[in-house]
């Protein structure tokens, strides 16, 4: 899968275990948004959607994915590029799309996040 397919998140092989990574640092556009649903909008606010996201349509995936995300960048890590090129493509899809973003995070419980 080339890198546009999950464009604005980054995929890449790294030099480390556990070899992969998807990684988002810049998501100004989509800040009002995630702030208007209750969200502070940071990378944590990321790792949170990720998570619903592999609980909702990749939970096969969820033991093989690290998360490591901080306030000012979202990073998940795995052995797996499959899934995190699965994972890149369902956040991709909310994230060019404020709408389904807002429905999306209307539609999940607010205790479910931690940022």
């Amino acid at each position: 899968m080339d890198t546009r397919d999950v464009a604005p998140f980054l995929l890449e092989d790294i030099e480390f275990d556990p070899g992969h990574s998807l990684r988002l640092t810049d998501w100004a556009e989509l800040v009002p948004v995630l702030q208007a649903a209750g969200r502070e909008g940071n990378g944590y606010t990321w790792e949170g959607i990720a998570r619903l996201l592999v609980a909702r349509d990749l939970s096969d995936a969820a033991e093989q994915l690290e998360h490591d995300s901080e306030s000012g960048m979202f990073a998940v890590y795995s052995s797996n590029r499959a899934a995190l090129e699965a994972l890149g493509a369902l956040m991709s899809d909310l994230y060019r799309s404020p709408e389904r973003m807002a429905a999306f995070l209307a539609s999940v419980d607010p205790d479910l996040f931690d940022d």
